[in-house]
């Protein structure tokens, strides 16, 4: 199922931008998504190049969504932690989700990299739990987490946690990252001149 990623646009301006920010996140996750799901889809042994795509993807998805987006909702969610008990099932299960998501990028990773040792069902089923598990966690935390921060949180609280979080900028949005994804932002630009 492809997803729809409309959210970010309903709430506008009001928000604020460390929330905005993960909205953006999420819709450019969703769009990778799209990807993985397309290529696992198409996957055949005997193209390297394809299997270095999804390497790709899947290294990106480590690399920004595991390192920077997660450790951001998570610095959100402690704190809501710390300070009341409203929406507590909610942030623990989002926490312990971010552990399952980081453990299936690794598993995924490792199936990669045995290229065409690897056994073709075996990668697609993985890559296509990983996909599922992606857009279930995203929409269930913008369902749940999102608005009990949004209710909950004022503008102060979003400073001290923008103030302990690095103002990292999403790498599809920064034309350095080109270099360290070179196929990614190749096939964006393909796409783009396709439309």
């Amino acid at each position: 199922m492809r997803s729809n990623n409309i959210t970010i646009l309903v709430h506008g301006d009001t928000m604020h931008k460390t929330l905005k920010k993960l909205y953006r996140d999420h819709a450019h996750f969703y769009k990778l998504m799209d990807i993985l799901e397309e290529q696992l889809d198409n996957l055949k042994f005997g193209h390297p190049e394809a299997l270095d795509f999804l390497k790709e993807l899947v290294r990106y998805s480590h690399d920004y969504s595991d390192g920077i987006h997660h450790p951001i909702e998570d610095q959100l969610y402690e704190m809501m932690l710390a300070r009341t008990d409203s929406g507590r099932k909610v942030m623990e299960e989002l926490l312990v989700q971010h552990l399952q998501i980081i453990k299936m990028n690794i598993d995924l990773r490792k199936e990669l990299e045995k290229g065409a040792q690897a056994s073709l069902d075996e990668l697609k089923a993985r890559g296509k739990e990983y996909v599922q598990r992606q857009r279930e966690h995203m929409q269930f935390e913008e369902k749940e987490a999102f608005s009990v921060i949004r209710e909950l949180f004022g503008e102060e609280d979003f400073k001290i946690a923008s103030g302990a979080i690095p103002d990292v900028e999403d790498p599809l949005d920064n034309a350095l990252m080109r270099e360290e994804y070179p196929t990614l932002f190749s096939y964006f630009d393909q796409q783009s001149g396709a439309s």
